[in-house]
């Protein structure tokens, strides 16, 4: 995660001090990047930031609300990645799946992926930022090696390769916004329908 640039964007209700706003967004970049989400605390912001912790809660009520906008506004990034390139499409997009459950598990993160996951389903600019520097870029990783394998082994897809990238993108996001965990049932059963082990050329 690194911080990015600063962008305004306009709110609703009580007018918020356009320095304190960009503080605590910073703050929370910055501690993002350094001690991840688990760590974040309102107090910790508040106090890099030089506000009061309840001028935080009364205008973004959480940790997580705080985040969402530092992200949509790219003060920070925050990548899921796509899968390391080892030459072996299934072996490395289960090992990709299996990565992102282990970060997802903890309550803390869950509670993250569902306010942004609340800001992609909205109308409005963050839905819009929020799926340019989440969805946009797992997408075209995702396209990307699929069009390397297809190219790589003809015949070995299952599908055109933009179609197995939205298949898993689309799973992924669905399993995300409604909670469901990404068991490794889910995750082989996932597998076995965009790079079926059996195919021609698969490694």
């Amino acid at each position: 995660m690194s911080v990015g640039a600063e962008k305004p964007v306009e709110h609703r209700g009580r007018p918020r001090s356009e320095k304190s706003r960009v503080a605590v967004l910073k703050a929370a970049a910055d501690l993002m990047v350094g001690c991840g989400f688990h760590e974040l605390t309102i107090e910790g912001i508040a106090a890099a930031a030089g506000v009061g912790k309840q001028t935080i809660y009364r205008w973004w009520g959480s940790k997580a609300g705080v985040v969402v906008e530092a992200l949509a506004e790219g003060f920070l990034e925050m990548p899921l990645g796509v899968p390391e390139d080892t030459g072996d499409l299934r072996g490395d997009l289960g090992a990709w799946l299996a990565a992102l459950k282990s970060e997802i598990e903890a309550p803390e993160v869950s509670r993250l992926i569902q306010t942004i996951m609340s800001a992609l389903t909205s109308a409005g600019e963050t839905s819009a930022a929020m799926h340019s520097a989440l969805v946009q870029p797992i997408m075209a990783g995702l396209d990307a090696r699929f069009q390397e394998h297809g190219r790589n082994h003809p015949g070995g897809l299952a599908a055109p390769p933009q179609f197995l990238a939205e298949t898993v993108g689309a799973s992924l996001l669905l399993r995300l916004m409604f909670s469901r965990p990404l068991t490794t049932e889910w995750i082989d059963q996932l597998l076995d329908l965009v790079v079926p082990s059996g195919r021609p050329d698969s490694p």
